[in-house]
């Protein structure tokens, strides 16, 4: 009797635990493994071979060095963010290495949290405080579970997404990785009243576009959907009325520090782990465990109690034997 008890709580607990892993894989996976609210990074890049004009001074400058400063920072008290919706700042300067401030820019975006793509019509999302761009795509990572297939990726010196085409997979620090290459055509992205001796006209005043374009590189871990690696190849120029560049307001070679880089391989290292954890080892530790215990239970059922085949058997002997008046 005792054994019988023993069997069927087994039976109970097997198919308890069964519908755990089950449950761990349809509520508890879809709770936890998204972007976090409260994301911080500081990003460090190097500039080469960097050409800049310096406008008050009408100097073109080339050959230079510059440093690269970002800040990604999650704002969870944000207009929009909650249980679906992250919201996250990005800022940017760009600086030679005396200090001289080259370039600056920022945009905030809405993502949501489970396919990293841009949240549309989000009240938080600007880009350099213009809230009229609307910010398409993928911005600050991939998502969980990147696959080898093109991803809109935002750009947000135009306001525009462009495709990022998978290349192929790599490996960077002994991580594999997904390398995804964009390109961004000559977009005219402001139109204004320049000098003419700016851009090698005669009259005092011209019409001129800053005209922008661009090649990224991004190697991202593909489990975590954290990009591991940049680089970029961006060329702003002054194009005159005459559709001829004049001068190179700026362009260079930017790419991600080492000391970034190693921190990114961490990073998405840690966050593919505990993806792991969720996605795969609780589910199956809990399968195992599940199974063994109704099949446990099942073979303590169907056991027969000690003393039930000397019974048996005794009672059998009884049938065959005549009974004597």
């Amino acid at each position: 009797m005792r054994g019988r008890a023993i069997g069927l709580g087994l039976l109970g607990l097997g198919a308890f635990v069964l519908a755990a892993a089950l449950a761990v894989r349809l509520f508890l996976e879809p709770a936890l493994v998204k972007l976090p609210l409260d994301q911080k990074a500081e990003p460090v890049g190097v500039g080469t071979d960097v050409s800049f004009f310096n406008l008050q001074d009408f100097e073109q400058f080339e050959g230079l060095t510059a440093d690269v400063q970002q800040r990604v920072e999650g704002d969870a008290f944000a207009p929009g963010a909650g249980e679906d919706v992250a919201v996250w700042n990005f800022g940017s300067t760009v600086s030679d290495t005396e200090g001289n401030l080259l370039n600056a820019s920022t945009y905030r975006v809405c993502l949501d949290r489970r396919t990293a793509e841009a949240v549309p019509d989000c009240e938080s999302t600007h880009v350099d405080y213009d809230r009229s761009v609307k910010i398409e795509g993928l911005t600050l990572t991939f998502p969980f579970g990147t696959e080898q297939r093109d991803y809109k990726l935002f750009n947000a010196t135009t306001g525009e997404a462009f495709p990022a085409e998978f290349i192929g997979t790599e490996e960077i620090k002994g991580l594999e990785v997904y390398r995804f290459e964009q390109t961004v055509p000559e977009t005219v992205i402001e139109e204004a009243e320049v000098p003419g001796e700016l851009v090698g006209a005669d009259d005092e005043l011209v019409n001129a576009e800053v005209v922008y374009s661009n090649q990224r590189t991004v190697w991202v871990e593909p489990a975590s959907g954290v990009i591991v690696k940049s680089e970029e190849h961006p060329d702003t120029v002054l194009r005159g009325p005459d559709g001829e560049d004049a001068v190179t307001l700026l362009a260079g070679t930017f790419g991600a520090s080492e000391a970034t880089v190693d921190g990114a391989v961490e990073r998405a290292e840690n966050t593919r782990s505990k993806i792991n954890w969720v996605t795969t080892i609780i589910p199956l530790l809990l399968l195992v465990l599940g199974v063994f215990a109704l099949v446990a239970g099942a073979l303590l059922l169907r056991r027969r109690p000690a003393g039930a085949h000397h019974e048996d058997t005794a009672h059998a002997g009884e049938d065959r034997v005549p009974q004597v008046q």
